[in-house]
């Protein structure tokens, strides 16, 4: 398939929110402009939505932020309207009995909010195992353009003269002090070791992989998935997307155009390539679901 990009100028969603003389388009804009907006905001250039999973109940997207403020950047940039709005967001370090219980619930939030507001395109925040799926989920069953900028990994620990995960050695170390490896002392001191700096775990687990999988699908510009959280270069990829889901919306670039049978094939190649997290599966097929692709084998 080729995409086509729409014809620009053209009158966009929002518009039927902001681009009018109504009472319901005065209505919309002027309590908009309590916020400090001026006229020419409402001038029918794209409406960006900044998809947010910041929590400080999720830590791995306990600094997206300033992620957000760098991509608002970037949709100022290319003469975009920046909106940014919180979602519910599921850490799997805090909520229990697990997150993913809540990532449909989650997924229902973000389409909600979107569907309902005026929106032409979304740049949508992530981090944590299920907030990946959850939003991309959500924005593939409203098909506006879309774009996944992750929190990236934390920084490796160190214990020991030992590289320490911290999706893996937590589990590691318990052993180690039930089988009389390791004092009780020194699992306690490992524990500063463990997750050492902002971003989802190190090790390749559901929120590395997950972010590989938005990549791999075409849903992430290119070198997403691997920066680390607080390495300069990921507030350049919250920058850049900013810019880019400002030129998606004027090409009409949707979900649907880009979540293609061999989209899906690319990103499940692409997951047994990097030892992928076997819910990568699960959440795949819950993706593919939202945009009609058939993921069974073919004949």
């Amino acid at each position: 398939m080729v995409f086509k990009p729409a014809h620009w100028p053209r009158k966009l969603r929002s518009a039927e929110w902001f681009g009018g003389t109504s009472r319901d388009h005065i209505y919309h804009r002027s309590w908009m402009k309590n916020q400090g907006l001026p006229d020419d905001m409402f001038d029918g250039r794209p409406v960006i939505g900044i998809c947010n999973t910041w929590s400080q109940l999720t830590p791995c997207n306990g600094h997206l932020r300033d992620l957000a403020e760098r991509v608002r950047h970037g949709i100022y940039e290319a003469g975009g309207f920046p909106v940014e709005f919180p979602v519910f967001s599921t850490g799997e370090s805090t909520l229990r009995p697990t997150a993913m219980m809540f990532r449909n619930l989650a997924s229902m939030d973000v389409e909600e909010a979107i569907r309902g507001t005026p929106l032409d395109g979304v740049v949508l925040l992530v981090g944590c195992d299920k907030t990946t799926p959850s939003l991309l989920m959500g924005a593939a069953s409203v098909d506006l353009p879309a774009i996944v900028v992750t929190g990236g990994p934390m920084l490796n620990g160190w214990f020991q003269g030992e590289r320490v995960g911290s999706g893996t050695h937590l589990w590691k170390f318990s052993e180690a002090v039930k089988a009389g490896e390791m004092t009780q002392e020194e699992f306690l001191e490992a524990e500063a070791a463990m997750s050492r700096s902002p971003g989802s775990c190190n090790t390749m687990g559901t929120a590395s992989t997950m972010a590989s999988m938005a990549e791999a699908l075409g849903m992430a510009l290119s070198g997403n998935a691997a920066i680390p959280a607080v390495d300069s270069r990921r507030r350049v990829m919250a920058h850049l997307s900013g810019r880019r889901i400002v030129q998606m919306v004027k090409d009409d670039l949707k979900p649907s155009d880009i979540l293609t049978r061999q989209a899906f094939e690319n990103a499940v190649r692409t997951n047994g390539a990097i030892g992928g997290s076997t819910n990568a599966v699960i959440h795949l097929l819950a993706i593919a679901g939202r945009v009609g692709v058939d993921l069974s084998l073919e004949d």
